[in-house]
This record gives structure tokens, sequence and C-alpha cells, in this order.
């Protein structure tokens, strides 16, 4: 009897699978290995599947591992190829070219190429978008599009604008999802993780991308729960129900035993006390002077955040950075306090309210609490506005606050990290509540220049402009905190926040 190849092959198969007995011996099928599966504590859920519009740290962090950036920046701070492979600018600075990574696959199986960068570019440019970092790329004139080459042609020269190109808030898009007009509704990244599933108030649940063009994760899955407070996650950790957590508190971090890892990472991140200079009292610089003049940044470091962070200027970017005494008060002087508010009108003192979420972040309510206290030895009295996280954050977009504490997301470039918030053009000038025709002056300056030292005297300048008229109160930058198990290996905490590096972390 003649047998084909496919049923020879069929009866095989079948062998395989079965225990076979002879005699005493047992052959068994092999096990099938145990799939990795690493699930990571939050105490805030996502808000939106769109990461163009994404500004709540929790998004921005699942997200991110979804969806892919022409760069990216890496854990000593360096610009790195993305979903770029190369780049170059022209000799005047007004044009960046770029040349992208070839075989990237979106999730869906389709090929990433310039058409998706011109497609995504041009989404974050269209005010309807609402798109967190449109600012950044408004010097963006025209872009080719052609095979693997993108070519962005500038109205000034912008060297600023390669470091503008990293995070989520610039993540490409497929163009047929732009058309169909999907995005936010499904999801469809080229990161290393496939979105699959998001349980509001739960759970988000990602798993491996075969086809990422960094190579398939070690992971198979990640799940980000959703856990009340930082305290319960430290004891999902002992317990190893969770294997990895994204902690803000300083005293929660400290409890961590040698039975975990904890990572402390000097962040970009900054807590400040923002005042909205569109808003009475605070359209009086002398309110706005006084409330600075009444801060003991050290202080609010001490009693909120446990001694742990660094007091700081405006500008956080490490090659920038502001000199955190170059203020009018770098320490408190309730003498000149009360001046600046009785000359502001305020003799006898005044009441002002603070809008404070404090599911934000861990010392959200101590550093208000803080602020409180100080404040009332100059004869103001804050009033403490607590509300949730969703309303915060609709609240602050809209500018719909006197002042607000806040803990925003610090960058690289002190031109990405502020040109939103400070320029008459920025798409976050409502939250700002402040910009001037110097401060524009100043931004296109550090645009502009390819040297160092004429960026650092533009942004020195902004600082400047910004301290002497105390439009927000800048307080101090925090760690950022991650506790693991032991078993997990590989990660790589950077100071952006990102935990793209889950791309490279395995479970033993």
């Amino acid at each position: 009897m003649k047998i084909s190849q496919r049923r020879i092959r069929g009866l095989v198969a079948i062998a395989s699978s079965v225990a076979v007995i002879t005699g005493s011996l047992i052959a068994i099928a092999p096990a099938q290995a145990a799939t990795k599966d690493l699930t990571i504590g939050l105490t805030l859920d996502i808000d939106k599947l769109d990461p163009q519009g994404a500004t709540s740290f929790a998004t921005v962090r699942a997200l991110g591992l979804v969806y892919g950036s022409l760069v990216e920046v890496g854990p000593k701070l360096d610009i790195r190829g993305g979903l770029a492979q190369s780049w170059g600018f022209n000799a005047s600075g007004t044009e960046l070219r770029l040349h992208l990574r070839k075989n990237v696959k979106f999730q869906d199986g389709s090929t990433f190429d310039a058409e998706d960068v011109k497609a995504s570019l041009e989404r974050i440019l269209d005010p309807a978008t609402k798109a967190a970092a449109r600012a950044n790329i408004l010097t963006i004139k025209s872009i080719e599009a052609s095979g693997l080459d993108v070519t962005l042609n500038l109205t000034i020269p912008n060297v600023a604008i390669l470091a503008a190109l990293d995070g989520v808030n610039m993540a490409m898009l497929s163009s047929d999802d732009i058309k169909a007009g999907t995005i936010g509704k499904t999801v469809n990244g080229t990161g290393p993780f496939k979105y699959v599933s998001w349980e509001p108030g739960q759970s988000v649940k990602l798993a491996s991308n075969a086809t990422y063009w960094g190579g398939k994760p070690k992971l198979d899955t990640i799940t980000f729960r959703i856990i009340p407070t930082e305290a319960s996650i430290l004891s999902a950790l002992n317990a190893g129900t969770i294997q990895f957590s994204v902690i803000t508190s300083p005293l929660v971090a400290k409890q961590a035993g040698s039975n975990l890892k904890l990572y402390k990472t000097p962040g970009l991140a900054y807590v400040a006390l923002q005042l909205n200079a569109k808003v009475a009292p605070f359209d009086k610089l002398g309110v706005r002077l006084a409330i600075q003049c009444a801060v003991s940044r050290a202080e609010v470091v001490k009693t909120a955040s446990s001694g742990e962070g660094k007091v700081i200027g405006p500008i956080t970017s490490p090659a920038y950075a502001s000199d955190p005494t170059a203020r009018p008060c770098p320490e408190v002087d309730l003498v000149k306090a009360k001046k600046y508010l009785t000359d502001a009108g305020y003799p006898n003192g005044l009441t002002i309210k603070t809008m404070v979420a404090p599911t934000q972040f861990a010392t959200a309510s101590g550093t208000a609490q803080s602020l409180k206290s100080q404040l009332a030895k100059a004869g103001i009295t804050l009033e403490i506005d607590a509300v949730d996280d969703s309303t915060f954050v609709s609240r602050w977009l809209a500018g719909d606050f006197g002042s607000s504490v806040a803990n925003n997301g610090g960058r690289i470039d002190p031109d990405t990290m502020y040109t939103r918030y400070f320029t008459s053009t920025g798409n976050l000038n409502k939250v700002a509540g402040y910009s001037s025709a110097t401060l524009d002056a100043n931004f296109a300056k550090g645009k502009s220049s390819g040297r160092v030292s004429d960026r650092k005297a533009a942004y020195t300048a902004i600082s400047k402009e910004l301290e002497d008229n105390a439009v927000w109160v800048w307080l101090f930058s925090p760690f950022e905190y991650r506790i693991t198990t032991k078993n997990v290996t590989g990660f790589i905490p950077l100071a952006t926040g990102s935990l793209i590096e889950l791309r490279k972390a395995d479970l033993k």
C-alpha cells in the first residue's frame, strides 16, 4: 500500500505527541515553555488611545511601548535612531533629511514608509488634532516623502527639531489609519509590543510584537494593573503578584527590601506651583513675586519628598540647566514678600486657591500642604482645591485654574521642553498663562544656532525672564523610581521616565 508523504508527516506528528511505551521506557513530549508575563503596578489608568494627544504619564508610558518615534533618547540622554536610521541637516539648518529603517512593519502587517511619516507629522500640525507637541514642530514648512526618505523643509534654522521628533507625542501612525479616522479607536503602532485590551480602571494588556524592527522582546505579555495606592503596589511586589512598578513616593521607595530591586534615577521631570498670569490675582507681578519670596524649595523637598529631590530653576535639561539661585528670591525673604504684596494692593494679605490632584503623584498633597504652611507666614492663605486626576487634566489643559501643583515632564532640549508653553503660538500657552515678544525672540535664537554657547545664552535669558516675573514657582526635580522583583533582568531605567527599555527585559 502506498502512503503519501503528507500522510507520513501526519503519522509522525501524532506519534511524537503521545507517550510511547516500550518495555520500561516512557518517552514523553517536551513540555511547552512557560510564557513570560510581566505585570506592572500603577496607581493611575491611561486616559486615551491617541498617542499624539497624550499628556498623562500613565498613557505616555503605556503607549510608548506600542508606538515608535523617528528618534529616541538613550540612557546617556543622547539622541539615537528610532524609526529613522540616519539624518542630516543642510548647511543653513533649514532642511532636515531623514532616512528610515527598511522592513519596519505596523502591527497590522502593513509596511512603514515615508508617506506614513508625512501623514503623521501633518496630523500633529493640524490644530484640530490638539496634539500635545504641535508647537515643537511648527517650523516645518513642508514635508517631502519618497520611499524611505523624508525631508523636512523649515521656515527658520532649527537644530532643536531633531530632539523634538522623540517620544510618544511624536508617534508615527499609519497613513491608512489616519485617512480612515481610526486613530484613538484602534491601536496600530510599530513598537515592541502590541495593544491587546484596555479595561478602564482595571488594566491595560500588551503582547510582544514578533515583527518589531529591534527584534521580538523576551517578554510575552505586559499587563499594566491599576492598584489604588503605592503602598499596596509594594505589598503586591512582596507577594509576587506583580513584578514591576512605577513609584513616585520616596517613602515607598525607601521601604523596598533586599528581596526587591530598586532603580533610582535622577529625572528630567519637575514639580512646580504653576501661576496663571491671566487670572486674578496672579495677573499682578507683585503677587507672583510675593509667592516666590515666601517659599523655600528646600523645605518643600524636605517635608513633601522626604529629602529626595533636587532644587531647580525652570530648565532641567542637563546641558542647559538653569541656575537655581538666579531668581529675585533664591531663599525665603518674608520682608520682601510682604512688600511685594503691599505694592500689589494687598497690605493685609490675600487668599488664593491652588488645584491639586492627590492621585497624580505621591508627593502632590504634601507639596500643597508645605506651600500652604509657608505662604501663611507671608499673609497668604492657600486654599487647596483637591480634584481627581481626570478633572485635573481637563481643567489644566483648558487653563481653568488660578494656580496648580503640577508634575510635568522634562526634555533633553529646552526648546521642546518649553516652546509649547511659553511662546505666543504654543499649543499649551493657555496652561502656561504667560508669553512675551522677548521670549518668542529668545526661543527663536535657541532654535537657530548650532553652537552650544549661543543656545545657552538664549536659554539663560529665557530662564531669567521666567524667574524675574515669577511666571511659575519651580520647586524641585524628583527621582524616577522603579521597583522590580529579583527575577526581572535586563531593564534599563531612563531619566525621561519612558519604559521603552522593557523591550530588552526578561523574566528569569
